[in-house]
């Protein structure tokens, strides 16, 4: 049984650009492959999803703007997700073990930084990504990051939500933010949970009622424009990290003077990241 997390610090992380970078001529090419597997499966389509700029959008989003991009209607995309989805999991998975690390690279002080989250007494961690959940957890297990979040295993993923909302990409990830502090406090049973599932996710969509209750605080940590405006929408702290295409300046534009933004340029000093989430380093090696 999990240890009781009452109290503790909420730490979500984005994945790609984040914890994780794409390099070289196969960049992210499973992922990619993936997607042009269930364009060509569900629509008859041979495309890719280079054809538009989708740095901070989720998994569904991109596929939207591809199908739009090629005169299928949202409508149409949109019905279609669930098939869409589920052909992309099945290829991924079926070549993960031995392509799902292929052009991709852990950030330098990744691993170190959720070393220390996990040995932290106060903190639990998390994926807040628009990844494929099963396509999230597989480039960290292909990357030797898997063991190292919060167990039980959650957070808020693509799979988890659609709005089909196109021109602010970044409200979809709010809820993925929301999503993943409601289901950790399930899964951890905090603040009374029996551990039933929540049900219906889109019921939970466009609040913050409840998101912190068992929590002392949460933050959302991110390298793109669109994760800093979820993680303030949905009342979190966002940690902007300049390791994806976004600079600091650029980060930090987001939300001048905003006390609940805090960005750094790497996670390469683990003491000063774990300072900037509110968690005191010193507690790693005391615990």
């Amino acid at each position: 049984m999990a240890p009781a997390a009452a109290g503790k610090t909420l730490v979500s992380f984005d994945v790609d650009g984040t914890l994780i970078r794409s390099r070289g001529v196969s960049a992210n090419k499973l992922h990619k492959d993936a997607y042009a597997q269930a364009f060509k499966e569900i629509f008859n389509l041979d495309t890719h999803i280079d054809v538009i700029q989708h740095h901070g959008s989720t998994d569904p989003l991109i596929a939207i703007m591809v199908l739009e991009h090629h005169g299928i209607s949202k409508e149409d995309a949109l019905k279609k997700m669930p098939q869409l989805n589920e052909c992309m999991i099945k290829y991924y998975l079926e070549y993960a073990k031995t392509r799902a690390g292929e052009g991709l690279e852990k950030l330098a002080g990744v691993e170190e930084l959720l070393k220390a989250l996990k040995a932290h007494p106060d903190a639990v961690s998390c994926l807040v990504t628009g990844n494929l959940e099963p396509i999230g957890w597989a480039k960290m297990e292909a990357l030797g990051l898997l063991g190292l979040f919060s167990e039980p295993r959650f957070g808020g993923f693509g799979t988890d939500f659609c709005s089909g909302d196109t021109a602010e990409t970044w409200k979809d990830r709010t809820e993925l933010v929301r999503f993943a502090a409601h289901k950790g406090r399930v899964a951890l049973k905090l603040d009374g949970e029996n551990g039933a599932p929540l049900g219906d996710l889109a019921s939970l969509a466009g609040s913050n009622e409840g998101l912190d209750k068992g929590w002392s605080s949460r933050v959302h940590v991110g390298d793109t424009p669109m994760d800093i405006k979820a993680a303030l929408a949905a009342g979190a702290k966002a940690l902007g990290v300049a390791t994806g295409v976004f600079s600091k300046e650029q980060l930090e534009a987001c939300a001048p003077g905003n006390p609940n933004l805090v960005v750094v340029e790497s996670f390469e000093n683990t003491a000063a990241t774990l300072a900037a989430m509110g968690l005191s380093p010193s507690k790693v090696a005391a615990n």
